[in-house]
């Protein structure tokens, strides 16, 4: 998913709210035709706030945005609108037959009507749509309306697209699908696109993403590629649970350890950089431990949520 083309970039862009002094502060950032970009971090620290700039539902206060080149202000996205998908945290309801709407979609973006149904098609394929198309909304689950947004968007052929929040409701099952099924499509020849998509489901995102962002109190924390995280490193950090305690992991590894806390849930473990997840789960179970979760952190974005 490797592609040159910059859709959306800016620098230096801030965006305050004067009733609750929040502030997002002197992001910089490129967004490529083909790539997806995951923006992850807790809520209320300007993840919509960015997404909405980004869409155009929002002005900047400073900064420098750019559109396929073209410097803009706030006043020009309506000339880019039809360019730009959003999809917010809400998705609205539709009104009749599912595959009805998507054709009006298609009319109202200029689609020929001889490559109306070819666009449908593959839309319908690919996001597994067919049996369902003749269906209403009230009639499908909430994953199968956020897949029928996504074909909505994706008829008009958008440069960039903007998803806000899309698995959050979504099972881990559904979550993974959805990811893949958007990492395939937005390659395809048809409707490639730029993608720009947040979510607190990190291992997912991470797993589907070109680039990560990581936002914390308004600020870009991590900006770049996903298989940079942790690059340089000189320290691993390992989730984990079951059925050893703090002291236990400390003293069954007398070298190596840095520290061992609980997050409530899990243990989170810092080794030194020459013990690896295998070497931690071999000992662990070499001395009769029951394992019930581990997640090896050491390149994620979780490490930044502390």
């Amino acid at each position: 998913m490797n592609d040159s083309t910059a859709i959306w970039e800016c620098s230096n862009v801030s965006k305050s709210y004067s009733k609750n002094g929040f502030q997002l502060n002197g992001v910089n950032l490129e967004i490529n035709s083909g790539e997806i970009t995951g923006v992850v971090g807790e809520n209320g620290n300007g993840k919509t706030t960015l997404l909405r700039v980004i869409a155009g539902e929002l002005s900047a206060d400073k900064g420098e945005v750019k559109f396929m080149n073209t410097p803009m202000s706030f006043a020009h996205w309506r000339n880019f609108k039809e360019q730009i998908a959003y999809i917010p945290q809400r998705i609205p309801k539709w009104y009749g037959y599912l595959k009805t709407n998507l054709e009006f979609q298609a009319s109202i973006h200029g689609v020929p009507p001889e490559e109306v149904n070819q666009r449908l098609s593959i839309l319908l394929e690919e996001l597994g749509l067919e049996k369902y198309a003749h269906l209403k909304w009230s009639e499908i689950s909430t994953g199968y309306r956020l897949r029928f947004q996504l074909a909505k968007m994706l008829i008009g052929t958008p440069k960039l697209l903007v998803l806000d929040e899309p698995i959050a409701n979504l099972d881990i099952k559904a979550q993974e699908k959805f990811l893949s099924d958007l990492q395939r499509i937005v390659q395809n020849d048809t409707f490639k696109t730029a993608v720009i998509l947040s979510s607190q489901q990190l291992h997912e995102v991470e797993s589907f993403s070109d680039k990560i962002l990581f936002i914390k109190n308004g600020h870009i924390e991590y900006n770049g590629k996903v298989r940079d995280l942790g690059e340089g490193r000189k320290e691993n950090t390992f989730e984990l649970s079951g059925s050893m305690n703090e002291e236990q992991v400390t003293t069954l590894f007398s070298e190596g350890i840095i520290k061992v806390e609980s997050n409530g849930r899990s243990l989170v473990v810092t080794t030194d950089i020459s013990i690896s997840g295998e070497t931690l789960i071999s000992k662990l179970i070499e001395a009769n431990y029951t394992l019930a979760y581990f997640r090896d952190i050491s390149s994620s974005t979780k490490k930044l949520f502390s």
